[in-house]
């Protein structure tokens, strides 16, 4: 394989990265934010914090009903609980 050749090759290349990478990003838009006392959160950190304040809710709702001794594996049933409100926080709010 010549000098040309090669070079020829790796610029083709590059310029497939750099048009591949472009299409990549073309699908970005500006992420949502959230203002909370003149600071600007991302909204994915505030679905967590209500996702975690449901939970610890339902922890205690199900505790008064007495229902939480019939739980299963805790430590699998409360973090899929907090991940479910939180989704669930994020679709009711930030669904485009």
């Amino acid at each position: 394989m010549s000098q040309c050749s090669f070079a020829a090759t790796c610029a083709a290349l590059s310029r497939g990265c750099a048009v591949s990478a472009s299409f990549a990003l073309c699908g970005c838009k500006r992420a949502p934010a959230v203002n909370v006392l003149g600071a600007i959160f991302p909204s994915w950190m505030l679905c967590i914090v209500v996702g975690i304040a449901l939970t610890l809710v339902g922890r205690q709702a199900l505790a008064a009903a007495g229902l939480e001794t019939w739980i299963g594996p805790r430590g699998l049933v409360y973090p899929a609980l907090a991940l479910a409100f939180t989704l669930a926080t994020w679709v009711v709010f930030f669904r485009d």
